[in-house]
């Protein structure tokens, strides 16, 4: 079944939608985050297990930036085009260890189609992205824990 308003066999709606959210740096912020994105997707007719994949990107990135910078305020950007979502996630502050390790982002990992890291232009913090298309959204399977499923060389860092 084709999305409303989509433009072809697997496509999204066909109006490119974008969403900005900005929250303090607290953990019920994750919560807050992750239920407005998926809200918000499933209003502007992304489907189900895509908004739900979209969800579980914000979830990790923002709360790597809750738990280790030193940010006041996070933000999160959402962005939805032709065939996928992409998810950022913008911190101010230093980080107190990588952004980039954990559990959270082995997740980010294995639904993302590509994810990487971008450094703020003025210097303080950084953006944490991911992209997550219909493809991995139909592809993938939580159940497959022997890593056989993972494709290397997908994080960019800028």
């Amino acid at each position: 079944m084709r999305p409303a308003g989509a433009s072809g066999p697997g496509e999204l709606p066909a109006a490119s939608c974008a969403y900005s959210y900005v929250f303090p740096r607290r953990p019920a912020s994750v919560t807050a985050a992750r239920r407005r994105l998926h809200a918000q997707l499933l209003r502007g007719g992304v489907p189900g297990e895509l908004c739900d994949m979209a969800a579980l990107v914000v979830s990790e990135l923002l709360t790597n930036a809750v738990l280790r910078t030193d940010s006041a305020v996070v933000g999160c950007a959402v962005r939805v085009c032709a065939r996928g979502v992409r998810v950022e996630v913008r911190d101010e502050g230093v980080a107190a260890g990588s952004l980039s390790a954990g559990h959270g982002m082995f997740l980010v990992d294995r639904v993302a189609d590509a994810w990487g890291t971008e450094p703020d232009r003025n210097g303080g913090g950084r953006t944490v992205w991911a992209t997550v298309s219909l493809a991995d959204a139909s592809a993938a399977d939580p159940a497959r824990a022997d890593g056989a499923h993972l494709r290397h060389g997908r994080r960019r860092d800028g």
